[in-house]
C-alpha cells in the first residue's frame, strides 16, 4: 500500500484544479478545431524540441498546465497561501487546413477568458490577475509542425490542501532514446509500466 503523501506548501492541488475545470471547455475531438485532445499538469518549463515532439506525438494539440513559483506566501485562519504564478502551454498542429499559429493563438485567448469569467476557477482563492498570452515561435518548434502560444497569470490559492495519491501523475509510460555509438541511428522506445 501506498503511504500518505504530505503536500503542505504544494502547488499540486492548484495545477489539478485548474485542469479540471478547463478540460470539459477546451477538450474535445478532431472536429474541434478551436479545442485540444488533452490537458495535463506539468512539471515547469516545457520549451525543449524533443520533450514538445514527444508529448505530441499522436496528438493534434494540447494544453500542459505549471506552475512556475509561489510568491506572498502567508498563514491566515490556520491556511497557508500564496500567489502562484501559473503557465498554461498551448500546443497544436494544422487541422482540417486551419493553421496551427491561428488554432494556437485562438484556444490561447479562450483559455484567458475562461480564466478571467467571475473567479475563473471556483476553487482559487481570488481571481486570476497579470495575465499575458505570447507567441512561442522558434524555428525548431515549427519544424516540429507546431505552434505554440502560452498564457501566464498569477492566482491565489491554498497551498496545504491536501491530496491523496490519485492526485498525484501515475508514472505508467515512459519515453527512452539511446545513442548506441556515434552516427549510428538512435533507438527510441515508448515503454508502458504495468500497474
Amino acid at each position: 500500500m501506498r503511504p500518505d503523501f504530505v503536500t503542505t506548501g504544494s502547488t499540486v492541488y492548484a495545477v489539478n484544479e485548474i485542469v479540471s475545470y478547463l478540460t470539459p471547455k477546451l477538450t474535445g475531438n478532431e472536429d474541434d478545431i478551436d479545442k485540444v485532445s488533452e490537458i495535463t499538469r506539468h512539471v515547469g518549463r516545457f520549451d525543449k524540441p524533443d520533450e514538445i515532439k514527444n508529448w505530441m506525438s499522436r496528438k493534434d494539440g494540447g494544453i500542459r498546465i505549471a506552475a512556475l513559483r509561489v510568491r506572498n506566501i502567508d498563514q491566515s485562519a490556520g491556511q497557508m497561501t500564496g500567489d502562484v504564478d501559473l503557465v498554461a502551454y498551448v500546443f497544436c498542429t494544422e487541422q482540417f487546413g486551419y493553421s496551427r499559429d491561428q488554432r494556437a493563438e485562438v484556444i490561447a485567448g479562450r483559455l484567458a477568458k475562461l480564466l478571467l469569467a467571475n473567479k475563473g476557477v471556483p476553487t482559487a482563492n481570488k481571481k486570476a490577475e497579470s495575465l499575458n498570452m505570447d507567441n512561442l515561435y522558434s524555428g525548431d518548434v515549427d519544424g516540429l509542425g507546431l505552434a505554440i502560444w502560452s498564457v501566464s497569470w498569477t492566482q491565489n490559492w491554498v497551498l496545504d490542501k491536501p491530496i491523496t495519491a490519485a492526485d498525484l501523475d501515475d508514472f505508467v509510460t515512459m519515453y527512452a532514446t539511446a545513442e548506441i555509438a556515434d552516427g549510428a541511428p538512435t533507438m527510441d522506445s515508448d515503454i508502458t509500466l504495468d500497474q
